[in-house]
Order: structure tokens, then C-alpha cells, then sequence
């Protein structure tokens, strides 16, 4: 009777122990999922910025063209370039308005595998 109950004990413990492991890696895999999430939008967050960049180096160049005209006193093609200026502005503002929520959801992404690493 007892030689059964320590047999059965020791194939509980061993039982537990796969399943531990098991959940183990599996936590270990779910955090490495969230990180490639994570650099995922880290990625697309630089794209934003990347973009944003280009989009400002127009509306500064646009903002050029709009001087020039105002001093040579062609006030239609200067109205025209300024709100090509502004076009391009608001494009930058939206850019990085993409960037700033690619960043949150890049860190959302880090807490959840770190919250994984450590139920590990």
C-alpha cells in the first residue's frame, strides 16, 4: 500500500514538474512574441519619423518659396506656397502623431512580455 502511495506521489511531482516546465516555456515564448511585437512598431515608429522629417524639409522649402514671392510681390503665388507650407505642416504633425502611438504601443508591447517573464 505505501510503496503504491510513493509511486503515485512521485508520478504527481513529476507530472507538476512537466507542466511547471511547460508553462515556463510557454511564458518564455509569449514574452519573445511580445518583444517582436514590440520592435514591430519600434520600426514603424521610426518610419513616422522618418517621414515627419521629409515633410517638414517641404514645408520649409515651401515656406523659402513664399519669402521669395512676398519680396518680389506676387502675393497669389506667395498665398499658394504658404499653404502648400501649411499642407505639408499638418502632414508632419499627423506623422508624428503616428509615431508617438506606434512608440505607446511598442512599450504596451515590452510590459506585457516582461509581465510574461516574470509569471515565468
Amino acid at each position: 500500500m505505501q510503496m503504491k502511495r510513493l509511486i503515485f506521489t512521485i508520478a504527481v511531482i513529476f507530472v507538476s514538474a512537466l507542466t511547471l516546465s511547460a508553462q515556463s516555456d510557454y511564458y518564455v515564448k509569449k514574452a519573445k512574441s511580445y518583444q517582436r511585437e514590440a520592435e514591430y512598431y519600434q520600426k514603424k515608429a521610426d518610419g513616422h519619423r522618418r517621414e515627419a522629417a521629409y515633410y517638414l524639409k517641404k514645408a520649409e522649402g515651401y515656406q523659402r518659396e513664399a519669402a521669395y514671392y512676398t519680396k518680389r510681390g506676387d502675393l497669389d503665388r506667395a498665398k499658394t506656397y504658404s499653404r502648400y507650407a501649411e499642407n505639408q505642416m499638418d502632414k508632419y504633425e499627423t506623422q508624428l502623431r503616428y509615431a508617438a502611438q506606434a512608440d505607446d504601443k511598442a512599450a504596451m508591447y515590452l510590459r506585457w512580455a516582461a509581465d510574461a517573464l516574470r509569471k515565468q
